[in-house]
């Protein structure tokens, strides 16, 4: 049984599909934003954007302050997946840098909490969301 187990776990990682920096998350997104997956491993990797952006979402509002970022409570994968894109394609130098980093900051650039730019860091709760921008 711990062979298998083992076997298991390595064919696991060996068909895995990671998003560990710029280049990696720039690569799954644009999957993700153009929907025209043609196999499993491009399905794996829209899936695997999908999964660090709904990470970045939730946990982003409640980092500290300098950092944070407020997503709209409405958002969707797809709209913060073409934020990272566009934030990559403005910011080609960050492409090297962690892909959950990246798509942090892309957020906090586009959906800044209110009142994080105050300069204020007295509150520890994570700030409200700030309204949703329109296009």
């Amino acid at each position: 049984m711990i062979v298998a187990g083992l076997i298991l776990a390595i064919i696991g990682k060996a068909s895995a599909t990671v998003v560990d920096k710029g280049t990696d998350a720039q690569k799954s997104c644009e999957l993700l934003v153009k929907n025209s997956l043609r196999n499993q491993d491009e399905a794996r990797s829209a899936g695997a954007c999908e999964g660090m952006i709904e990470t970045a979402m939730l946990f982003s509002p409640n980092l500290p302050a300098d950092v944070r970022a407020c997503p709209p409570a409405q958002g969707s994968p797809l709209q913060s997946a073409k934020v990272l894109l566009q934030y990559l394609d403005n910011n080609p130098d960050r492409v090297n840098e962690p892909g959950i980093t990246v798509a942090i900051e892309a957020f906090r650039d586009a959906w800044p909490c209110r009142g994080d730019d105050a300069g204020s860091s007295a509150g520890t709760g994570p700030k409200k969301r700030a309204p949703k921008k329109s296009k």
